[in-house]
């Protein structure tokens, strides 16, 4: 089919936006899983666009979430879950610089993936205390910068937290992640322009997925949990599988 922009083709623009709806309409649904499942499978379809266009829409939305309740961010917990990803960030510009061609990227980033979905999947509550919400950064940073799915590590941590804290606080800590994770990505060449158009492209259909996904709240979490996890499992599977034959 003809071209879009001239690196997306319609076909590939039509499953991306499908894909960024239906991420969308989870991540309302139950709270989580726009990264987990947009990220992967959009890997699939375009192995170039992510992690860039992923976290540079995450940037956009985690911004808007802090704003909004931005009197309610606990600065010293931000400063260190900042520092924490500022080090995971720069372990993940390491290892950027160490993989040598895309192939060796999807296997990297379904491995990481896989890891991710295991900590949402099966990993125990951690108690709060400045130096787990340090270390928990740090891992939120390395997977974070390379997939764009960061959230599983703070979820350990912050899981019996105050929400009307927790949200603005991890909102402003993604913000502050997304900035570095793309920061690492350019420094180590694995972003372009097109991330960024891509992410320009994708919003509207991210807006989208809210506006239609209020026939999806009353559906049980725990099932929507289990496909986003199912889904997010096989896809990034296929990513390793892509990347070795």
């Amino acid at each position: 089919m003809g071209s879009f922009f001239d690196f997306l083709t319609m076909a590939e623009l039509f499953l991306c936006f499908g894909i960024v709806v239906f991420a969308s309409v989870l991540q309302v649904s139950i709270g989580m899983g726009f990264g987990m499942l947009a990220a992967p499978l959009i890997a699939l379809v375009k192995p170039e666009l992510v992690p860039g266009s992923i976290l540079a829409m995450g940037l956009f939305v985690a911004f808007m979430g802090a704003w909004r309740e931005r009197g309610n961010i606990v600065q010293h917990e931000l400063k260190l879950g900042v520092t924490g990803r500022i080090l995971g960030s720069l372990m993940a510009f390491g290892l950027l610089l160490l993989i040598p061609d895309v192939e060796s990227f999807l296997i990297v980033f379904g491995v990481i993936m896989l890891i991710a979905i295991g900590m949402s999947a099966f990993g125990k509550n951690i108690k709060f205390s400045e130096k787990n919400l340090l270390w928990l950064s740090v891992v939120s940073g390395l997977m974070g910068s390379i997939t764009a799915v960061g959230a599983p590590p703070m979820a350990l941590i912050y899981h019996d937290r105050n929400p009307s804290i927790v949200r603005p606080t991890l909102n402003a800590f993604f913000f502050a992640g997304s900035v570095l994770g793309l920061i690492s990505l350019g420094m180590s060449g694995w972003i372009s322009t097109q991330d960024f158009i891509a992410a320009i492209i994708f919003i509207p259909a991210m807006f989208f997925g809210i506006l239609v996904s209020a026939p999806f709240k009353g559906l049980s979490s725990k099932f929507l949990s289990k496909i986003l996890l199912g889904l997010s499992a096989l896809a990034s599977l296929s990513l390793i599988y892509k990347g070795v034959f």
